[in-house]
């Protein structure tokens, strides 16, 4: 079909109008301008921020996710420079930014002042992938291989996210590393960490997330229920520690432990959300006689994305077994329903 058929065709959109709540509008389908390009959505991935929306926390209706994007180019605007045509598979970065700010401008992207994260009432908001197509600034189209699988693809977004922390780190050949958390982010730390040659420890009290954390290959488990982590670690590394600890789960606890945990100049990256109840006190002795490093990482950067997809393409990351249930895109509520069970990893919603 041509393209201005199509364009006077409506597509269905996915709209979170209440906690739990997932109603489908028609709108019609949207045309590229001379900077966007417009792609048919294969499949989105339902990550942890969109079903805590849908769990009712933090809250702000009516809500349109989806930022785990895979699709096919279907029209590409005149003044896209990067080289694109109708029928590329490509994942999107769909988590907006400016190019203007001050953070931007510093190469900061991820740090953007102006991403649209804020609601205004009454307004249909958020990313906008849980659609049929989706227009995309050039910047934020990244082609992967044409026989990539559509759900892998939308893993580009959490895989450039670790990455990023991956690099925070500077984990180097031969470190030691802990992962606390053993979900969905916890083994893409695992997975990366491995390509860098580290050794990892992985702290995780469901026993099928453990099992699951070696499979993917982790060296070492531990349930930190049932043994110090900190202890551990001392003990597998002769007394002195993981070069790098990655929080992605478990709470203050897990921080503390995981702070224990470290060498002298290692390093905590505080990747995983934390509550207020999260909050603890620090001695500063600490920092100036250990000279630990305690830092965070939030959301990709455009080098992260490209990297990340070029591993996808590549095919190196056994990705496909993160992906555990798939669901078309008419049944997005049941999705929901199951993706945040702990023998759930990813859920993908196919178009």
């Amino acid at each position: 079909m041509e393209n201005g058929e199509m364009k006077k065709q409506a597509m269905k959109q996915a709209v979170m109008t209440e906690p739990g709540k997932i109603s489908f509008r028609e709108l019609p389908v949207p045309e590229a301008t001379p900077g966007t390009v417009l792609i048919k959505i294969d499949a989105v991935g339902l990550c942890t921020w969109e079903q805590k929306y849908f769990a009712g926390v933090p809250g702000s209706y009516p809500f349109v996710g989806g930022h785990e994007i895979c699709g096919t180019v279907v029209e590409v605007g005149s003044e896209v420079a990067q080289t694109l045509q109708a029928g590329d598979r490509v994942s999107v970065a769909s988590l907006t930014r400016c190019g203007e700010c001050y953070y931007c401008r510093k190469g900061m992207d991820n740090l953007c002042e102006n991403v649209g994260d804020e609601s205004k009432p009454g307004n249909h908001w958020g990313p906008g992938g849980f659609s049929e197509y989706f227009v995309a600034r050039g910047y934020e189209v990244y082609k992967i291989n044409k026989d990539t699988d559509p759900a892998i693809g939308t893993l580009a977004e959490p895989l450039a996210c670790v990455i990023r922390s991956i690099d925070r780190a500077d984990t180097q050949f031969g470190d030691t590393v802990l992962v606390l958390g053993a979900g969905v982010m916890g083994i893409i730390h695992v997975l990366l960490a491995k390509l860098r040659g580290a050794r990892v420890i992985v702290s995780e009290v469901d026993v099928g997330r453990r099992q699951r954390a070696l499979e993917f290959g982790a060296d070492q488990v531990v349930n930190p229920l049932d043994e110090k982590v900190s202890v551990l670690v001392k003990k597998l590394t002769g007394g002195r520690g993981t070069e790098a600890v990655f929080f992605t789960a478990g709470g203050k606890s897990a921080i503390l432990d995981g702070m224990a945990s470290l060498v002298k100049n290692g390093k905590l990256i505080i990747y995983g959300a934390t509550k207020g109840s999260d909050v603890f006190e620090l001695d500063p002795k600490v920092f100036h006689y250990d000279e630990i490093y305690i830092t965070g990482v939030t959301k990709h950067t455009k080098d992260t994305f490209r990297r990340a997809t070029e591993l996808i393409s590549s095919g190196k990351l056994p990705l496909d077994r993160l992906i555990s249930r798939r669901y078309p895109f008419a049944d997005i509520a049941d999705a929901f329903g199951v993706a945040g069970n702990l023998d759930t990893y990813r859920v993908a919603v196919l178009m």
